[in-house]
């Protein structure tokens, strides 16, 4: 299986947002769950939505973040995993 951070990723069609202050809630359309993203979780969404790859994301957030690129690449990592899980994210 092929590393989550070197793959083209783009949010699903079955995705619908709604921004609630600086979080933001997702409903996946086909099986009707909803998903709460934080502060952070909803800027990789916004990256996403821009159609940044990745590591480009992992880039940004370290920039904006000041924290380590290999601790930046973990969480993202998981967050991103389990979104393509979820089918909240698909390859692109």
């Amino acid at each position: 299986m092929t590393d989550i951070l070197t793959r083209a990723l783009a949010p699903s069609d079955q995705a619908i947002e709604s921004a609630v202050g600086e979080e933001t809630v997702l409903l996946h359309l086909e099986n009707g769950t909803y998903y709460g993203l934080d502060p952070v979780g909803t800027r990789i969404w916004a990256l996403l939505k821009d159609g940044l790859g990745p590591l480009a994301i992992r880039d940004v957030l370290v920039a904006e973040y000041g924290v380590a690129a290999e601790v930046i690449e973990a969480d993202l990592r998981k967050f991103l995993t389990d979104l393509h899980d979820q089918s909240i994210v698909t390859d692109a």
